[in-house]
């Protein structure tokens, strides 16, 4: 017996599964110079040595050289998915961006914050803004 095959309409694609992309705008006015360009004892996430494009880790933190503009120019867009692929908007305490800087993972920067400090609310109000 042959059946007949229909199409179904799935409607759009959606998103990577387990993707996290909360405001660019407030990546670029509050997350990049209060946590990612942040001066930490003379050194910040953007070091060579830390998080450059040569540095080989997950998170990479260039200096973008453009205007923060929205939509957000493609340097400033490279910065923000690799740091939301850091990032868990589900739970945002549990998020690899903060637990490697507050200390609860090894990181090779040490630890910079304290855990529930202002960068975890930081963090938190970036995946609740608009």
């Amino acid at each position: 017996m042959t059946m007949g095959c229909g199409t179904v309409d799935l409607g759009p694609t959606p998103a990577d599964l387990n993707t996290c992309r909360p405001s660019q705008a407030f990546f670029a006015q509050r997350v990049w110079p209060e946590l990612l360009a942040k001066d930490y004892s003379g050194k910040t996430c953007g070091d060579a040595r830390c998080h450059g494009i040569t540095s080989g880790r997950a998170l990479i933190v260039v200096q973008p050289t453009s205007m923060a503009t929205q939509p957000l120019p493609e340097d400033w867009m490279q910065v923000y998915r690799s740091t939301t692929s850091q990032l868990q908007c589900t739970d945002v305490a549990q998020s690899t961006l903060l637990t490697k800087i507050d200390g609860r993972q090894s990181h090779g920067g040490g630890k910079l914050v304290e855990p529930g400090g202002p960068e975890s609310t930081l963090l938190r109000m970036w995946v609740e803004a608009q």
